[in-house]
């Protein structure tokens, strides 16, 4: 399939930079930290990839589902289920990846310069980091269907943390430092993150052997859109009721929930990356603007009917007519990125110049972009489970899906190109706002011709939704 041919080349890319910076890890400390001890930073740099590591395996691994209904007619235990879905998350290729960088500078950098006691205790906290971190993001995947509240608290806390430190705002990187040389240089201390990824281990079999059923772990709790009002956009006709599905299912499907939760918190990116102190590029400022105002339109857009896929045909025999249908996906987009385009607003304190290039690539996003996915949807959609829980899910995707991001991040910055050969950045910014404008006053015809084009593919596309995964 060709999203496994591209997750394959992403795999294979992410491991030779792995391996690469394992063999130039120690240069970069030389370099970066001179005169301080290459053990005491290795072991901090270290802590502070598992930090990000927790953020990644949440919002990207996917764990083991722990449905029971296919054991409840064998002779097994709940406990022994349990346990094997336990261990089937240490096959994740995000417990592999971290050896490819590990396992070089261990050998290159830790067992020729220290004791061997020392590179024992090396080996023995990485392993344990590895597998704490492993149930630990377990253990928080699973919590989330029990309550959202708290553990979502503890997300927000690692991610502001890791902001205020790379603004300089808080300094937990020289104590980190001293904590993970003072753990590995001690080979009784090294073995904590290992005794503590035991209890985790401990923990989770016990919470898995009580809550393997669905029901047993959702009974009497309220989902996410459970309590949202009924009707909200029922006065604008049948589109607005769709448009109420579409919102209850942005909140109440795990793999919908994920991608809105991962586009909110994509919205905080150019606080890392943002250079206040000097200019930046207009390319770069044209790409900010088109993910931070269309960051939900993207991720949500591009399965755009196949969200629908496990009742469209109950849907289509509703009374809703297919333009119905697609103004609903229209509009119920276009709302999130005047959402997204509102909660940007405070870096025009950071920068003005955010603002501009977010106003001008909002227009774009809700004319261009929109139009991309609904003529996407009219020709290719695949058949997908909303209730999936991870946000990098690639069912669903096909060429066509990975392909699509080349015209829509591409086609501004073209325009850019030409209008600044003209009037510099000003005709820049104004001939991509001229096209974005076009866009929002004839979507209407242009929702048309996506409906016209779906209705000579409808019934291949219905057969596709109709196929089990």
């Amino acid at each position: 399939m060709v999203q496994t041919f591209f997750l394959g080349l992403f795999a294979i890319y992410l491991i030779i930079n792995m391996v690469v910076l394992g063999f130039i890890l120690g240069s970069i400390i030389e370099e970066y930290f001179p005169d301080q001890d290459l053990l005491e930073v290795a072991g901090g740099l270290i802590v502070y990839y598992f930090i990000g590591d927790i953020l990644t395996r949440y919002f990207i691994q996917k764990f083991p589902a722990f449905s029971i209904k296919p054991y409840k007619i064998l002779p097994i235990k709940k406990g022994a289920i349990a346990h094997n879905f336990l261990f089937r998350s240490l096959g994740s290729f995000f417990n592999i990846l971290p050896l490819f960088f590990l396992v070089p500078f261990f050998f290159k950098e830790i067992v020729p310069n220290y004791p061997s006691t020392t590179a024992f205790g090396f080996a023995l906290f990485a392993i344990g980091m590895i597998l704490f971190n492993n149930f630990l993001a377990f253990g928080i995947d699973k919590a989330m269907a029990l309550n959202r509240n708290w553990v979502g608290l503890i997300l927000v806390g690692i991610i502001a943390t890791l902001f205020l430190e790379s603004r300089g705002y808080i300094a937990i990187f020289p104590h980190l430092k001293l904590f993970a040389a003072s753990i590995i240089k001690n080979p009784l201390l090294s073995a904590i993150p290992l005794a503590l990824a035991s209890l985790l281990y401990v923990g989770l079999q016990k919470f898995l052997t009580n809550n393997l059923s669905l029901e047993e772990s959702t009974n009497g709790r309220k989902f996410y859109g459970s309590a949202m009002p009924t009707g909200l956009f029922a006065r604008f006709g049948q589109a607005g009721t769709l448009m109420d599905l579409e919102l209850k299912l942005m909140l109440r499907s795990k793999r919908a929930r994920s991608y809105l939760i991962f586009s909110l918190l994509f919205l905080l990116y150019p606080l890392t990356m943002y250079n206040q102190n000097s200019e930046n590029s207009p390319y770069m400022l044209l790409v900010f603007g088109l993910l931070q105002t269309g960051m939900i339109a993207l991720n949500h857009g591009q399965l755009l009917l196949s969200w629908n896929s496990l009742h469209f045909d109950l849907l289509q025999s509703r009374g809703h007519t297919f333009y119905d249908i697609f103004s609903a996906k229209y509009y119920i987009l276009t709302i999130s990125c005047l959402l997204t385009y509102i909660l940007c607003l405070p870096y025009f304190f950071l920068d003005p110049t955010i603002i501009l290039f977010n106003t001008v690539m909002l227009f774009f996003n809700v004319s261009f972009s929109l139009f991309a996915y609904l003529l996407l949807a009219s020709y290719n959609s695949l058949r997908v489970d909303p209730n999936e829980g991870s946000a990098f899910s690639f069912s669903g995707f096909g060429a066509a899906h990975y392909l699509i991001g080349i015209p829509i991040v591409g086609v501004p910055c073209l325009l850019y190109w030409l209008g600044a050969l003209v009037g510099g950045k000003i005709g820049g910014i104004l001939l991509i706002s001229l096209i974005g404008i076009i866009g929002i006053v004839f979507h209407k015809a242009f929702i048309q011709f996506c409906v016209n084009n779906f209705k000579r593919n409808r019934y291949k596309i219905s057969a596709a939704f109709r196929k089990s995964q």
